[in-house]
């Protein structure tokens, strides 16, 4: 389990439970502001309209690599009154493998080599929160990120990666036009077409790896 899932907050998991429980429509749209397909590329819930093509960022149409996803978030200030933003996620710089156990080492020496059978995924995450409070922060940490096996299982984690100080992605307040970027360490089974699940615990979105 990714160790996001533990510092859920009493409060916030009560406004979640209270909300309405709707998951959030999705865009998608490339990231390169200047290709000439991005207007043809962004879509919304509408898609599942199609009996063909599932609503963006679900796991049956997952978010490819050069595309980021937006969509609406529930927060709270410190009195645990909700609160909505919008964020805008974006994975890139993706390697497995060899050359990723390899950046872990140089970053910590302390890190694991992936047990038998698995590897290690490393990518860049960007979050930005488009739209949301300019008194009240909304904190990454919140953020679950599971990478979900082929076969549809998460990815269980027996070790975490560690990265240099001040580059791994999490655990910073955001007001609204607020930025987070770093770098986040997966074990996921060697060779696999595993999918990462981004999620608020109300909507999730499925990027792919490769």
């Amino acid at each position: 389990m990714n160790k996001f899932k533990y510092i859920t907050l009493l409060g916030f998991s009560s406004l979640l439970l209270a909300a309405c429980g709707e998951s959030s429509d999705v865009t998608v749209e490339s990231v390169s502001s200047n290709s000439a397909t991005s207007t043809a590329e962004e879509v919304s819930s509408e898609a599942e309209s199609s009996e063909e093509t599932s609503a963006p960022g679900k796991r049956s149409n997952p978010v490819s690599i050069g595309e980021s996803a937006t969509w609406d978030v529930l927060y709270s200030d410190a009195d645990y009154n909700p609160l909505e933003g919008t964020v805008t996620t974006t994975i890139s710089n993706i390697i497995r493998g060899e050359e990723a156990i390899n950046q872990l080492m140089e970053a910590n020496e302390f890190n694991e080599a992936a047990p038998e059978g698995y590897e290690w995924v490393i990518f860049d995450m960007s979050l930005v929160l488009d739209e949301g409070s300019e008194d009240d922060p909304f904190n990454t940490s919140t953020i679950l990120i599971t990478p979900i096996s082929s076969d549809g299982s998460e990815v269980s984690q027996s070790t975490y990666a560690t990265f240099e100080d001040g580059t791994a992605f999490g655990w910073k307040d955001l007001y609204k036009g607020g930025n987070d970027s770093g770098k986040v360490g997966l074990i996921i089974p060697e060779g696999d077409e595993t999918l990462i699940e981004i999620s608020d615990m109300n909507t999730s979105v499925f990027y792919k790896l490769k």
